[in-house]
């Protein structure tokens, strides 16, 4: 048995071994995040009905309004529990902290590994499309199945994390839509839910489309607390928008900056896959992929560096 099968294997037997389970995601969550954490508690719940299995943590608006929300859990639940940690393996950046509490974590992540070893269980696959991805693969490992009620979520991580299969349209990426879709996926209803659009959102694109910039190779825009208050955004809802500017004349590399509520700035970093971007992220603190990362800095000043560092990116060979 090879290494990484031998970590499944050993993050499976705890997940089979605990009576309570909670399952955790990263700070500023994406539909990849919110649908892991939603997608692997509807399986463990399907395929254990005995055990408890909670999931918590916010929702970005983009994701389909009647998605369940977050679980509440007392601190005495977590302790007593084993933890998931999905979509990031950096505790530093999970979302609710009381991770620390928990008995025992465990991690499925499809990032790059930001360190050499972990203090717990890490199943990785830096090359997978999506968390969701490894998650319904691990399930069909296991169990023969996906169980039916996890397909939506998991499919709704594949598509947000993918751009829609923009960027990942492999084969084994495909056929795995394909598997989810068949276990009763509405995929209509989802896209309409994604493609949904508010006045507001109008508002925040022509800003966007007003002020942003050229640096050599990239396109970047920055965007400040005053900038997405004035136009009646929360936090949460002026990030997330980096490939507003995608390709735009051409341009391979496409960079978003948003300040936050603390006055730190979000940079989201994307290129079209012939550049490699999370080597940049990095250089800042951050992480991710090749073609999408991100990283945070703690003024627009230095977020300039971050710009001048991504036109000087390393072209991705072949």
């Amino acid at each position: 048995m090879d290494e990484k099968n031998a970590i499944l294997n050993q993050i499976f037997e705890k997940i089979e071994a605990y009576d309570s389970i909670v399952i955790f995601g990263h700070v500023n969550p994406d539909g990849d995040c919110v649908g892991s954490v939603l997608g692997l508690k509807h399986a463990l719940r399907e395929l254990f009905p005995k055990k408890k299995v909670y999931g918590v943590g916010t929702h970005p608006s983009y994701l389909p309004e009647g998605l369940e929300k977050a679980d509440e859990v007392d601190d005495e639940t977590i302790a007593s529990s084993l933890a998931i940690l999905v979509d990031l393996s950096d505790l530093a950046r999970v979302e609710d902290q009381r991770i620390l509490s928990a008995k025992e974590i465990v991690c499925f992540d499809h990032h790059v590994a930001d360190k050499d070893s972990y203090p717990f269980p890490v199943y990785r696959e830096e090359e997978a499309p999506s968390a969701t991805y490894i998650l319904a693969k691990v399930l069909l490992q296991r169990y023969g199945r996906i169980p039916e009620s996890a397909a939506p979520e998991l499919f709704l991580g594949l598509v947000t994390d993918t751009g829609r299969f923009q960027y990942d349209g492999e084969p084994h990426t495909m056929e795995m839509a394909g598997r989810l879709v068949s276990c009763g996926v509405d995929y209509h209803q989802l896209y309409r839910e994604l493609y949904r659009q508010h006045s507001k959102d109008l508002h925040y694109r022509a800003f966007v489309y007003d002020h942003f910039h050229f640096e050599g190779k990239v396109t970047y825009c920055f965007v400040s607390k005053a900038d997405w208050t004035r136009l009646g955004l929360t936090q949460q809802e002026a990030g997330g928008k980096v490939n507003l500017l995608s390709l735009l004349d051409g341009h391979p590399i496409w960079a978003f900056f948003t300040e936050q509520e603390d006055g730190i700035v979000r940079c989201e970093l994307r290129s079209d896959g012939t550049y490699d971007v999370q080597a940049v992220a990095k250089l800042f603190g951050g992480g991710g992929h090749i073609p999408a990362a991100g990283c945070k800095v703690e003024s627009f000043q230095k977020a300039m560096d971050v710009v001048k560092a991504l036109d000087q990116a390393r072209k991705v060979e072949g």
